[in-house]
């Protein structure tokens, strides 16, 4: 194998100014962090830092159904792109995403619900690419984390007797600030391991299988309103995550049981010995009851107190993932109670109905199209001092703000 010398000039990259140290034209962007930039010399290594405009980037989640389609717009043998092309409306949203991206105006994150539903998809490469290229490396923290700290914060303010501060800082839920500038390279991993597609696929067919079944022998035949439902959903969760413990502990005595010394075991088989997230959060709940924030250890009997308490008030019911959740849940349920034949498939995570309707997609686009035509003077100056003119390709608006910032 060939050896390759590493140079750190390699990381130096137009677009080029002249050097103030040296005068040749060879003072690159070395590295762009946060709010700044540093320009270094190829030729003589002189460095320099500049500050960058502060960005308030649009926040865009896009699910799986979006993400679907621009993949298939760009990969012709896929099921489904002659489709896809023919419509104007994605070839649109394509090139409006990426320009705003490009531009800074937006930032697209990825989550943990892309990769787990392209996991089990034929073109999950492009599936991975196509989310990856949108959110430029950042990602949804995981659901769970998001979860834990939400509850953790609900019993924390009981075990101090206040009423819960829940922070919707969107930074605290994404994995780096959205608001930095991009850098020109990002690293990402391969498929993770401890995620198996069989097992995605028996979980998602046995999740559609449960809904189906409510759908028809429940929620079709009870006719309640909607406050039944939600309270129903949002009230039994804490239930839910109670049960979740009391599987979890079987499951894990049951594959202990179960394994032979000296035989292989399977990652499906070593998740089921790990702590799952019911038993986590539960261990997390005790320790908040038993350890005050400002040191020291309560008494058995305060903890108890504390737990049963707690518990009784149904205080998780309160967590606004839970409220949202329910809320979604009990949309489904009224659809069955008022008359929809047909269960949710296996994919659904969004009315597919109202995404496709012409005027929303068009309100979409005029959306996207506004973000790009506000664009300032000072921004556009700055992208070209950091990325180069071609970033600016394909964007009227932006040209026109460059002409301005010249006159």
């Amino acid at each position: 194998m060939p050896e390759k010398r590493f140079n750190p000039r390699d990381l130096i990259s137009p677009p080029w100014r002249t050097c103030p140290a040296c005068g040749k034209d060879k003072f690159g962007v070395g590295l762009i962090s946060g709010s700044r930039l540093m320009r270094r010399c190829w030729d003589c290594w002189h460095k320099q830092d500049y500050d960058l405009p502060k960005l308030q980037k649009k926040i865009i989640y896009l699910d799986q159904f979006v993400i679907s389609n621009l993949m298939k717009l760009k990969n012709p043998a896929t099921k489904g792109h002659a489709a896809v092309a023919a419509d104007p409306f994605w070839p649109g949203l394509h090139d409006l995403l990426f320009q705003l991206r490009q531009l800074q105006m937006i930032c697209c994150p990825d989550s943990g619900s892309h990769v787990e539903e392209s996991r089990t998809s034929p073109f999950n490469a492009e599936l991975k690419k196509t989310y990856e290229r949108l959110s430029g490396g950042i990602t949804f923290k995981a659901f769970d984390s998001i979860k834990s700290r939400q509850i953790g914060e609900l019993a924390l303010a009981w075990s101090e007797r206040r009423e819960p501060a829940f922070d919707f800082d969107r930074r605290g839920a994404l994995s780096s600030d959205p608001n930095d500038w991009s850098e020109r390279f990002y690293i990402v991993m391969g498929d993770n391991p401890f995620i198996s597609e069989a097992s995605l696929r028996q979980m998602r067919a046995e999740l559609h299988s449960n809904i189906a079944r409510l759908f028809r022998d429940v929620w079709d035949k009870e006719k309640r309103n909607f406050e039944y439902w939600y309270d129903l959903e949002r009230f039994g969760y804490q239930g839910h995550l109670g049960n979740a413990v009391v599987r979890s502990r079987k499951e894990r005595l049951e594959e202990m049981l179960a394994h032979l010394p000296g035989t292989e075991i399977s990652m499906e088989d070593i998740e089921k010995t790990l702590p799952s997230f019911a038993e986590g959060l539960l261990v997390g709940i005790q320790n908040i009851m038993r350890f005050p924030r400002g040191g020291g250890e309560r008494s058995g009997e305060e903890i108890g107190h504390l737990e049963t308490e707690f518990g009784k008030a149904n205080r998780i019911a309160e967590a606004p993932f839970v409220r949202l959740q329910a809320l979604m849940f009990a949309a489904t349920e009224m659809r069955a109670a008022q008359g929809q034949k047909e269960p949710p498939n296996e994919g659904t995570t969004t009315d597919i109905d109202t995404v496709a309707h012409l005027n929303v997609k068009t309100q979409f686009l005029d959306c996207l199209r506004s973000i790009r035509d506000g664009i300032s003077a000072e921004h556009v100056q700055a992208i070209r001092e950091v990325y180069g003119d071609d970033h600016l390709e394909s964007v009227p608006s932006a040209q026109q703000a460059v002409t301005a910032s010249k006159g």
